[in-house]
């Protein structure tokens, strides 16, 4: 009997502390009311628009958006060694030697790859304040890929260039900084581990972004993307597919689609 005690007794304190456990899982992986936490709503459904506005007046009152610590995970890259960082690398970087980056401590690089083409690079620095700031590229030109913007979402400017700041802050006190922008071909983020809203680092890091020389495109023959539309909902606009095609009609848009999406096409 005394075992059976024995033995009950632990089974409800694991059972206790199974639930503490999955209480803190849960409470970390809830958001708090007032976080954005997640994508966020799909465009098209109903209350996205609000929503969106909702955020835009946070910024607007705060000049930063509260967001969960899910949220500022994918800004934490596993950086490695330059060396193997370039290995295989589709493009040119940027030249960063004449730039303020050159007096930062390399942390290392990270490379991904789109369709088997390892046309995007992360390199990361840390500043003598200590912050770590991480410059990305993705030369679209090398995998045929292109991106789309809504310009009114780009109020920002970099050397001229439309840009895009978005300034996001955890309840634990985490943050980051983060700049985005478009020079030709080349797509570029630059992020800080900060909330540099009325600080002197918001300066600092537009500062960076414009130290950055032009880019070399990997595939400078290519044919441009087509411009996208975008209509009153700030959504892009898409062509409607044929309602039907005959067997020579879907084989030219086949070949077309490919040619579109094949790597340094000309």
């Amino acid at each position: 009997m005394k075992k059976s005690i024995h033995t009950s007794r632990w089974i409800w304190i694991g059972i206790g502390a199974i639930g503490v456990i999955a209480y803190t899982l849960l409470s970390r992986a809830a958001p708090v009311p007032g976080e954005s936490c997640g994508l966020g709503m799909a465009p098209g459904t109903p209350g996205f628009a609000a929503a969106e506005e909702r955020e835009r007046a946070e910024v607007r009152k705060n000049g930063f958006l509260h967001v969960c610590e899910a949220n500022l995970e994918r800004y934490k890259i596993s950086f490695e060694p330059m060396s193997r960082a370039y290995e295989d690398l589709a493009f040119p970087p940027v030249e960063l030697a004449r730039t303020p980056f050159s007096q930062f401590k390399s942390i290392g690089g990270m490379a991904e790859g789109v369709s088997k083409t390892k046309s995007r690079l992360y390199r990361g620095f840390q500043m003598p304040g200590g912050h770590i700031v991480t410059l990305f590229e993705h030369d679209m030109s090398a995998d045929g890929t292109s991106i789309s913007r809504n310009p009114a979402d780009e109020p920002e400017r970099i050397n001229g260039m439309p840009a895009r700041l978005s300034v996001l802050q955890a309840g634990a006190g985490d943050a980051i900084s983060h700049l985005s922008w478009t020079e030709g071909r080349r797509y570029y983020e630059l992020w800080i581990g900060a909330n540099v809203a009325g600080s002197p680092l918001r300066e600092q890091l537009f500062a960076l972004a414009s130290s950055l020389p032009r880019s070399s495109p990997a595939c400078p023959n290519e044919i441009p993307p087509k411009e996208v539309v975008f209509g009153p909902d700030g959504m892009p606009v898409m062509e409607p597919p044929p309602a039907s095609l005959t067997e020579s009609e879907m084989k030219a848009y086949v070949d077309e689609f490919n040619r579109k999406n094949t790597p340094c096409r000309g």
